[in-house]
């Protein structure tokens, strides 16, 4: 069973998003849903030393996290007979996360992604601006 370690940070995912022209135009947003792909999560060494740290000074270890938020907005099309239809959407994302002490490279470590805020508003019918603030907990294996 994993144990979170207390390690984390916060990334926020805030990009503009445009409706395919394949797609009808928007006439308004009716749900978003958002999951994640963690590609990559690694612990890395670094040769510093933790300066908040009275000597002895610990290790400072880093861990590199590289995903992808996948993201389904469905949305009613601003035609006629309004129908509902449904955008996806693939955005990568990566972060570094400072582990003071942490174990060495190489340690097996599990990522768990956390969404904390979303925001999608429509700014005209085919672009919507999107935030998305994602807590990355890091959990030994």
């Amino acid at each position: 069973m994993p144990t979170f370690t207390g390690i984390f940070t916060q990334v926020a995912i805030d990009h503009l998003l445009t409706i395919p022209e394949q797609k009808p135009p928007a006439e308004c947003l009716l749900d978003a849903v958002v999951d994640f792909d963690i590609t990559k999560a690694v612990v890395i060494d670094t040769p510093l030393l933790y300066p908040e740290d009275p000597p002895p000074q610990r290790e400072l270890q880093k861990v590199l996290v590289v995903g992808t938020a996948r993201i389904i907005i469905k949305y009613s099309a601003d035609v006629p007979d309004q129908q509902v239809h449904a955008a996806h959407f693939e955005i990568p994302f990566n972060a570094l996360i400072e582990w003071p002490g942490g174990p060495p490279q190489g340690t097996p470590i599990c990522i768990e992604p956390v969404i904390e805020k979303t925001k999608f508003c429509l700014l005209d019918d085919r672009r919507i601006f999107k935030v998305i603030v994602v807590r990355l907990d890091v959990y030994t294996e």
